[in-house]
Formats: C-alpha cells, structure tokens, sequence
C-alpha cells in the first residue's frame, strides 16, 4: 500500500430525487391535491455490485485517478470490492476493500477499509440501474458511480480510446484499436502527446482481458499496463499501473 495514498477520501454523489407527492384529479367536484406517504428506503434498496470511477488533484498525492467496484449485500454490509489507484505518488493496484454503509434519505453513506486499515467514506444517492455523478466535497476529484453491468461486457470489438496523464509533460493519447474473441489486439493506431512531443504509434498490440467476478480487468494497449472496470456493456474505465506514465481514460466500442 502506498503511504501516500489519499486517506479519508469523502465523496458526495449527487442525490437523486425521490418523487414524494402526486396530484390527482377528480370528477366533476374540481381538482383536488392528494398526498401520498413518501417511498423509505432501507439498505436493501443498496444492493449487488457498483463500479466507481473518480479523478482529479490532491495536495498530497497530485494528480489521482481512481476505479474499482464493490458489493452491497442489502443488510449494510460491503462484503467485497476491489480499486486501483493511480497516484502522483504512485501505484496502488488490486486492492481489496471490505466495509459497511448506512441508509437515510435516500443516500448510502458507504465505508470502505482496506487489507491495511485505509479507510475512504463515500455518500452515494441509492440507484438501481444506470449511473450518477460523483463530487468531491473537499473539491479534489469528481467522476460517475455506476450500477455495474460487467456481466453483459466482452472484450472482443472495434473501440476508440482517449487518455490523459503525466509523462514527462502532460500527457495525452487518443486511438482505436481492434480486440479479437480471445481479447488480442488484432490492429491499431495511436498518437500520444508528451508536452509539446507528438508521438505516433501506427501500429498497436496488446490484449484485453475479460473481467473476473469481481469486475476487475486488465489491458495492454501499446506499451502501456492497465486495470480496467466496465461501467456499461460497450465502455471500460482505464487505470495505469506504469509508474513512468501516470495515465488513465476510457474506452468504447463502436
């Protein structure tokens, strides 16, 4: 573990709005207003896996970026979730993370422990289906909490990427690349910008490998080590795990 990994990291996720009031018309006595009881949801309404991803600036660890899953059980518990972090201080890559969350108004107060005592506290508005948008209250990071679909995700496809990070300048890459069934990479091209050096890759290889139950998966794209986490059937949240390039990005199937 990292000692200068980001500790008690809180995240606000924005809150979803619960419809509490309906109107109703009636016949020919007018329009009336009728009130209904708000819908409470408990921590069985949190449940199955989630996929996270967030990034931004931290004065300890500089440019950060972060991407993992967990499971909520629906009885307050975190049984299992895994994150990579990329970290201007360096890589933490594969870290299991266990914890418990609380549910009041609508939002899951989540937090997660890792192996070595790391504690991160998220505030996450309760979904089911689809994803929401991630804010960091001490203004460091921002990113998307998704209701993970990594069962419905395969590797093999045509996609586009785009990254960013820190070379030896800032960095950036956008490309495409083609994944067979097995995940090698059958063709592809990219252009990486280092500061102000433009570096032209006509041709990549490399491979992506399926997820594990866990929702974590690993790529290779050029030269370049990654973990990545599906956050919709046809796009991956990337993480580096080079040291001498910090990067991360996304990408999609066409």
């Amino acid at each position: 573990m990292n000692a200068g990994r980001l500790k008690q990291t809180i995240l606000s996720f924005a809150t979803v709005s619960l419809a509490a009031w309906l109107t109703a018309c009636s016949g020919s006595g007018g329009n009336t207003t009728t009130a209904t009881t708000p819908t409470v949801l408990t921590a069985s309404d949190f449940s199955g896996q989630y996929t996270y991803f967030v990034t931004g600036t931290n004065p300890t660890d500089g440019d950060f970026a972060v991407a993992g899953t967990l499971v909520a059980d629906g009885k307050g518990n975190i049984t299992s979730g895994v994150a990579d972090y990329n970290l201007g201080s360096g890589i933490d890559a594969n870290v299991p993370l266990t914890g418990t969350y609380l549910v009041a108004a609508g939002v899951a107060t989540i937090s997660l422990t890792d192996g070595h005592g790391t504690t991160e506290s998220y505030a996450a508005p309760i979904i089911k289906s689809g994803s929401t948008t991630i804010a960091e209250l001490d203004g460091t990071g921002s990113g998307t909490l998704y209701a993970a679909p990594t069962t419905a995700f395969t590797p093999a496809g045509t996609y586009t990427f785009s990254l960013k990070g820190d070379g030896q300048g800032t960095l950036t890459a956008t490309g495409s690349f083609v994944a067979g069934a097995s995940g090698a990479i059958s063709s592809g091209t990219a252009l990486y910008t280092d500061g102000s050096v433009p570096q032209n890759y006509p041709t990549l290889s490399g491979f992506v490998i399926a997820p594990g139950s866990n929702g974590r998966g690993q790529a290779v794209i050029g030269g370049n080590t990654f973990s990545y986490y599906a956050i919709s059937a046809s796009q991956i949240a990337l993480v580096g795990l080079d040291d001498r390039a910090l990067l991360d990005g996304t990408a999609q199937k066409q």
